[in-house]
């Protein structure tokens, strides 16, 4: 059926409210609900914006990307080596967590 303006509807068992920002890439699709997807953009944009100072980073000095993943379980420490790698671009962990 058709979804009209204010309905909630269910896609793969996963409620979508009116509002919610559904995104997707090659790993998957999530349901981001509305009140929290403003916070969820920036914490995914931060870490896109990471991503690539790795990448640019590997290319130049080529190496085992783990050294930079502590990042994915929680805050950037300030001494670990993704710190000091963003310090050179004039990044700090208070910025980018």
């Amino acid at each position: 059926s058709i979804a009209h303006g204010r309905d909630v509807v269910s896609v793969g068992g996963v409620a979508v409210r009116p509002g919610d920002a559904i995104v997707g890439d090659q790993d998957g699709v999530v349901v981001v609900p509305a009140k929290v997807a403003d916070k969820v953009y920036s914490i995914a944009h931060g870490r896109e914006e990471i991503e690539e100072i790795i990448k640019e980073e590997l290319i130049k000095n080529p190496g085992p990307p783990g050294i930079y993943y502590p990042f994915m379980s929680g805050k950037i420490q300030v001494d670990s080596p993704l710190g000091k790698l963003l310090a050179t671009k004039g990044i700090t962990p208070e910025n980018s967590n």
